[in-house]
């Protein structure tokens, strides 16, 4: 069979930065074994070239504002698109959803209506300032960070607690990694100073002029991590930075200087787990480096595995019960009315194809009820159901897997994707019941994060918090 494709689409520049392009590309690396992955960026720098080489093709587009309509023109309408940049504007997500495409955005500004399918945001855990459609789903939070592979992976740190590393985007346009070169020699004369600087960084030479500091460019993921690795404290802006720098134990100092960073800052200091430098444009930017709070050190497990199920999951049709054909009701009802299924439901009893396009058209009007059904290629795959909602605080959720899929992983698929659901309904805790006869779902629920809070004669009442 052949591999969905994917195609990404972000740039990079002096202008830009390489932000946008580095967790894209991230995502890509995560996806490359099970999805036919293209990349497509303007006038692509040789560093780009040399981190894409081993991930995807690399597909140049001009500089100009043709290379949104030569983008398009690409497209075929069987792909799953992702945007990463603030200038794709609703209009142009729109024309790319006429196509038939798969939309998903990743984006940490929520200024503009998003028609995308599925949004992704590391920086924030609520999606109350997003204006969406009403299918959009979101992932969001730290366990959604797009780090490159070698910060995914458990390390065994060998700290030098004498290293700090400055590190402010390939452009660092307002030349901060000088400034806090300063400030570190002022404040620890006896610092061994890493400075990581990229492409667009125009004060190589003034930074190679300051003594004791080791000037390094065009750092690949793995040197990147090496180097954190090495180093006791990281000074950076609020970025991914903040995670791949986390996620090699080093202790961390950020701040911001530009507007989109201000939420990912805000909540990175929230969770204490960055000491809190302010604006970094201020004279008078709060930098007593030697107060400092221990940082967490973060691990960043199943992230890739996650990504992928959502992917998966876009590649099929996810559709509420109120809006299936009658072929895809009929094909519901029959798997749900098999014994295999019945036996382990609360109503085990068989039931009529009419009495469940009745049960159909009632949940058009129910607040407390979401229910969903998966099918791949036009075949049932299971179905997913949230009820007794109550909004900002729970839901009961249901699911069911064909006997045919059952062993490969659709259920777990199943509730990655529909966690991306009833997040805006401000879910957080999730409730399951299920049969002390049935061991194989109990494994199950184990396995994905659900608890015991309870249990009788007959059933395990299970939570899991989102």
């Amino acid at each position: 069979m052949n591999k969905k494709k994917v195609y990404f689409r972000a740039d990079a520049g002096q202008s830009i930065g390489y932000g946008h392009f580095i967790r894209s590309l991230a995502l890509a690396d995560m996806l490359k074994d099970d999805f036919d992955c293209t990349f497509f960026t303007q006038t692509p720098t040789e560093y780009q070239r040399q981190e894409a080489e081993s991930v995807c093709p690399l597909v140049a587009l001009p500089a100009d504002d043709s290379k949104f309509s030569l983008f398009l023109e690409q497209l075929k309408g069987d792909e799953i698109v992702v945007l990463d940049n603030y200038f794709f504007t609703s209009e142009y997500q729109l024309r790319i959803k006429q196509k038939g495409c798969k939309l998903v955005c990743i984006d940490d500004m929520h200024d503009k209506h998003f028609y995308a399918d599925v949004i992704f945001n590391h920086c924030i855990n609520t999606c109350k300032e997003y204006d969406t459609e009403s299918e959009t789903k979101f992932f969001l939070g730290v366990k959604w960070a797009l780090l490159r592979a070698p910060f995914l992976s458990s390390r065994k740190p060998m700290k030098n607690k004498k290293h700090w590393v400055i590190s402010f985007g390939g452009s660092d346009p307002n030349n901060l990694t000088i400034k806090f070169v300063s400030i570190l020699c002022n404040q620890f004369p006896e610092a061994v100073i890493s400075a990581m600087v990229g492409d667009g960084y125009k004060h190589i030479d003034a930074l190679k002029s300051c003594p004791g500091v080791t000037v390094l460019n065009k750092l690949s993921a793995q040197q990147v991590a090496d180097l954190f690795s090495s180093a006791e404290n990281v000074i950076c802006s609020a970025s991914s930075v903040c995670y791949e720098a986390l996620a090699c134990g080093c202790n961390v100092y950020a701040g911001y200087y530009v507007d989109n960073q201000i939420e990912f800052y805000n909540n990175l200091v929230s969770k204490g787990l960055v000491n809190p430098l302010g604006s970094l444009l201020d004279n008078e930017v709060n930098c007593c480096l030697s107060k400092s709070v221990k940082c967490a050190i973060l691990t960043f497990p199943y992230i890739a595995e996650r990504y992928r199920m959502v992917f998966q999951a876009l590649s099929m049709d996810v559709v509420q019960y109120q809006n299936m054909t009658a072929q895809q009701s009929l094909e519901t009802w029959k798997c749900r009315n098999t014994e295999s299924i019945r036996q382990y439901m609360i109503n085990s009893e068989p039931f009529s194809f009419e009495s469940h396009c009745v049960f159909v058209s009632r949940l058009k009007d129910s607040q407390t009820k979401l229910y969903y059904s998966f099918f791949e290629n036009g075949k049932f795959i299971g179905s997913y159901d949230f009820v007794g909602i109550i909004d900002g605080k729970e839901a009961e959720r249901g699911l069911f897997v064909n006997p045919d899929y059952q062993g490969s992983h659709v259920a777990t698929m199943m509730e990655t994707f529909m966690d991306g659901v009833i997040v805006k309904r401000r879910i957080n805790r999730l409730t399951a019941e299920v049969l002390k006869t049935n061991e194989k779902s109990y494994k199950y629920h184990i396995r994905v994060g659900y608890k015991v809070y309870k249990e009788d004669n007959k059933y395990f009442y299970l939570e899991r918090y989102i």
